[in-house]
């Protein structure tokens, strides 16, 4: 009976509303201030407020950018793609194994990184694609890709995906994802400062 009587008091102080209200208090977070104390204005920020004003405009953008990046990776020009990145550019990859690794490069960085494996690369041909474009505002797109593509007379296939941006009226690379990169040594794939090409199994010959 005791017990029974104590399971009733605490139901009763359960459904108290002075309970209610000092335990809602508790577990809500402290709202958002837009400083000085006050409320942040959900109606000056957000994605509501920025919203596509032309995405059929945008997307056409976006899919003339990654067009050219085929032209530019056929004929080595690896100052091209500096130019149409905004550094830091975000890349994010995975090893053998799936351990997953990411970093955040500046120009330095990724041109040590990029260029000897850019500039020295094999031949590739017969690039398709198959992509899928997000615009989530005038200057903010993703795209997620389905590829092949013969390299050294090889066909590979592989999906990566993206991060753009625009600035100014240029898009530019802000991040790049594409799984299986992770076992490259630092100094280059085979650790000889120069690329390793899988098709050979050898480093390119110096020319």
């Amino acid at each position: 009976m005791m017990r029974r009587i104590a399971v009733c008091l605490v139901s009763l102080a359960l459904t108290s509303p002075v309970w209610a209200q000092e335990e809602a208090q508790k577990q809500e977070p402290p709202p958002a201030t837009g400083g000085a104390g006050k409320p942040m204005d959900m109606s000056k920020m957000g994605p509501w407020i920025r919203k596509p004003t032309n995405e059929s405009k945008t997307k056409k953008e976006v899919e003339t950018f990654l067009n050219e990046e085929d032209a530019i990776m056929k004929r080595h020009d690896f100052q091209a793609t500096v130019t149409r990145s905004s550094f830091p550019i975000f890349m994010a990859t995975d090893d053998s194994k799936g351990v997953p690794k990411a970093e955040e490069y500046d120009e330095q960085k990724y041109t040590e990184m990029m260029k000897p494996s850019m500039e020295q690369g094999p031949e590739v041909k017969d690039v398709k694609h198959k992509r899928n474009i997000t615009v989530l505002s005038d200057s903010l797109a993703t795209f997620t890709d389905e590829y092949s593509m013969t390299v050294g007379g090889v066909k590979r296939t592989g999906r990566n995906a993206g991060l753009l941006v625009k600035e100014g009226d240029a898009w530019k690379w802000k991040g790049f994802f594409e799984a299986g990169w992770g076992d490259q040594p630092a100094s280059g794939v085979g650790g000889s400062g120069e690329p390793q090409y899988p098709e050979t199994g050898k480093d390119k010959p110096k020319q």
